[in-house]
């Protein structure tokens, strides 16, 4: 066995042959977490499907609320609910892809319902 295959606890320069797997479960609620994130919901609130494109990418479908301010307040949201969705898109897909090293091929995002963006109070 050469010396190269084998690498000690403390070699961090040396690659130890093996694969590694992210699990299904461990795609989907990293796509969730960066989901929520760039929507500024509530992670509870999101729901991703992440597939298998057949290419070996990944296709990330979420259903996640559209977040307005606060109703009365006169208050513009930042932008305009497609660039909302395009910045969530591309957002989400660098992300999934920078965390999981995996490529992303597609990111659906889906307003299913909406929130409203209450100010939280400094303590």
């Amino acid at each position: 066995m050469s010396t190269a295959a084998v690498a000690t606890a403390g070699d961090s320069g040396a690659r130890i042959p093996g694969s590694d797997r992210i699990g299904t479960t461990a795609l989907v609620r990293t796509a969730q977490a960066v989901a929520a994130e760039s929507l500024r919901v509530a992670f509870r609130e999101v729901r991703a499907r992440v597939a298998d494109d057949g290419r070996g990418a990944l296709a990330v479908e979420i259903t996640a609320p559209l977040t307005l301010p606060v109703l009365g307040s006169h208050a513009v949201p930042d932008e305009p609910v497609v660039t909302t969705a395009h910045r969530a898109r591309a957002t989400i897909a660098d992300r999934v892809r920078t965390i999981t090293g995996r490529q992303v091929s597609r990111v659906t995002v889906t307003f299913a319902s909406s929130v409203v963006d209450v100010p939280r109070r400094v303590r």
